[in-house]
Formats: structure tokens, sequence, C-alpha cells
């Protein structure tokens, strides 16, 4: 057999660990099974739907809009604020699982990862029992459920992970692709954005199947590289690796993927925040701090761009982080949306030390470093939501906050 790989995804995760931190402590309801969602403050209209449950998207909830809307369409959802630190527990327990299959586990998001299987029948059996024995294993030891898709490459394992859910495994080999993948609509296509898709769509190609049989030229001239990637994608082929995220000892780093993509470097400061408070804190309960800063970007055309910069000092402060982020983000801002934003801390040690001069504001810093420290410490006893930044409660910057901490990227080593 030749190459195997698996797409461990998570079904509803931040719904189904919310549910079951609630079951755990003493709740009888189980949110999953009725119309439920987790997001942020209902009463000032501005928190969005991070994730739903399988009943809400009967009333045709979905992720991304406004928790307003969501009670327009289904008054008795129930809504239920997300728990950041619960969710890294619920996702670094589940790779702990995957990792005893395979040492090559690459982790996609805070809630899916690609397995590379090749080879392991020897010590496993059939890839698709292994498959089913895993999903079972995760539910039985975890309490939640995930989809496994099983295929040749990383793009049809994550395209038959997304079939039918929860609680299943689905292949997706090549000769499978033209019965399984190409009746789908386009837009379910990974990487086929909804400008992408309408185009296509308004072109006649209705199906992925229509984009995979249409002529690579044609598309090249629609979209131009990325039109070779997407023809390629809707043929089974990895013309590009879909994943493949470059992980370095000694980096903290966090992404999300925003609701909605952004036109403006300041309506991502937000976000930014606080993807450098959770990735601060993380510097600080393990003792350490970092020399570079780095920011990355993904445009609506999925062309990742990222810059970054050595620090005179290093620092685990969240206010420093944020600063050089900032600044970062602004000369990087791309001409088209920007629909992920990731902030890395890097060159991390516990042995690095601040060089202090004449003209540096101790007390003020000193003010800070214990701000930060009895805020982590605050978060620790009473949770994840216990303090928060002002910042992050203003009406225009509420939802991509609420975002952010939530469906952030954990990618410490």
């Amino acid at each position: 057999m030749g190459k195997v790989y698996f797409h461990v995804d998570v079904n509803s995760a931040f719904l189904s660990w919310s549910a079951l931190k609630l079951l755990r402590e003493g709740q009888e309801l189980d949110l999953r099974t009725v119309p439920s969602v987790v997001g942020g403050d209902e009463e000032k209209r501005h928190g969005v739907v991070l994730a739903k449950s399988g009943p809400a998207k009967q009333f045709g909830i979905h992720t991304g809009e406004s928790l307003f809307a969501a009670r327009l369409k289904c008054p008795q959802v129930i809504v239920t604020p997300p728990d950041f630190d619960f969710y890294v527990q619920n996702s670094k327990a589940l790779i702990a699982i995957l990792q005893q299959y395979t040492p090559d586990v690459e982790q996609y998001s805070i809630d899916e990862a690609f397995l590379d299987m090749t080879g392991t029948e020897a010590l496993f059996g059939p890839p698709l029992e292994v498959a089913h024995a895993l999903r079972r294993r995760v539910k039985r030891e975890l309490g939640f459920t995930v989809n496994i898709g099983v295929a040749p490459n990383r793009l049809l394992a994550k395209m038959a992970s997304d079939f039918t859910k929860p609680d299943k495994v689905h292949t997706l080999f090549p000769d499978e692709v033209p019965q399984k993948m190409w009746p789908l609509p386009v837009r379910e296509l990974f990487g086929v954005g909804p400008s992408a898709a309408r185009k296509l769509t308004q072109c006649g190609m209705l199906t992925i199947g229509d984009l995979a049989r249409a002529e690579r030229s044609t598309i090249v001239a629609m979209f131009g590289a990325r039109g070779d990637t997407l023809w390629n994608y809707a043929n089974g082929r990895e013309a590009d690796p879909v994943t493949k995220q470059q992980t370095r000892d000694n980096t903290y780093g966090n992404s999300v993927t925003l609701p909605q993509d952004l036109t403006r470097p300041e309506q991502a400061d937000a976000t930014l925040l606080a993807l450098c408070d959770s990735v601060g804190r993380r510097l600080r309960t393990d003792g350490k701090t970092a020399r570079v800063v780095a920011v990355q970007l993904v445009d609506n055309a999925f062309r990742r761009t990222s810059h970054q910069t050595t620090l005179p000092d290093p620092t685990n402060a969240t206010d420093r982080l944020y600063e050089v982020a900032g600044q970062l983000l602004r000369q990087m801002w791309p001409q088209r949306p920007v629909r992920l934003v990731g902030v890395s801390a890097e060159k991390t040690g516990a042995d690095n030390f601040e060089q202090l001069d004449l003209f540096t504001n101790s007390e003020r810093r000193a003010k800070k470093e214990k701000l930060d420290h009895t805020a982590d410490a605050l978060r620790r006893k009473f949770g994840s939501t216990a303090v928060t930044r002002a910042k992050l409660l203003t009406p225009e910057t509420r939802a991509p906050a609420a975002l952010s901490a939530a469906k952030q990227r954990d990618k410490e080593k």
C-alpha cells in the first residue's frame, strides 16, 4: 500500500468541549442534544457564534453570524461562553492519543490534525480498521467524537473527514473521487472561498466535478497561479502542501481564521491583542521570554505572508508583544482582504534578561509586569474569562476578539 493519511477532526469542537465541561460540573443537560451555541456577550448584541450543535444547525444557525441573528432563528437556543483553557486541555489530550499511532502528527488547528499512517499496517492493522478503533477510543477516553478521513494525501483526507457527521470514518481514494467528491458543490472544495465560488458558478461550474473537467488553462486564466492549485485540488491532487505548517523549537504561536475578511489593519487590532495576550501568558507560565516576534497573515486568495523582528531586549509582556506585532501588521498589510492572523514569539529561553539603561522607565515596566502576573493568577484560579482587557470589550472589536481568544492554534513546542 502507498501513502496513507488520516485527517482527524473534532465534531463541533468548541460546542462539544463546552458541553463536556458542563456535564463534568454536574449539569444534566448535554448541550450537544439541544439547540445551543458557543458565543460571546449576547446582551450587547455584539457576540458571534463560534460553534453550534447539530440541532442548532437544523434551524439554519451558522458559525460566524451574530448571536442576535441566531436567536431570531431559534428563540430557545442556549448560549454558553467559550472557555479556551479547557479547549486547549482537550486538544492536547487528543494529540497525545494521536501520537501513540504515528510520530508524524501535524496539528492543523486546535481541533484537527493530520496523521501520516504510511507503513503502520504491520503495527496496527488495515487503515480503515485503525481509523474506527481510533474514533471509538477518543469517544471512550475523552468523551467527545471525531470524524476521520482516510486517503492517500492530506487534501483528500481532509475532504473525506468533512463528509457526513458526527462520529464517522470516510475514505477518499483516487477511484472514489468521481463518485464521492465531484458531485459536491464547488464551494465545498478546500481552498475555494465565497468569491471564488461565485465566480466559478457564474461560469457554469456548479460542482467540484465541473471544475475538475474544465480546461486547466481556463481556470488559470480566471485565478492566476491559484487557479492551477484549485484545478489540481478538484482532481484530487495536492499541487502544494495543504497544511505543512513549519514548527520550530522554542516557539509559542497562535493564529485565528476570522469570521469575516478584514480590509484595514485597525480592524485586526483586537484580534492581535487577544493573540499576544495568550502568547505572553504561556511564555510567563513557562518562565520564558522571547527575542523575536513574528506576524503571519493569509489573504482571501490564500496567499500567506509573514514579517518578523528581533527585539533589542527579550520580553514576555503582553503590551510589548502587542506593540511590536502591531507595527509588523501595518508594515505587511496586503492589498487583498485578510482572512487569518497569527502571532508567534520565537527564540525563547529562560536565561534571557533585559539590559536596562538610564532612560528606561523601570517603574512603569514593573507595574506592567505585575499586572500581567496578577491577571495570569486570576485566570488560573477563576478561569480564562476572569480578566479581560478593556480593548476587547468595545462594541467594534468584541466579535473578532472573542473569536481569536477561542480559535487560536496552539503551536507550542
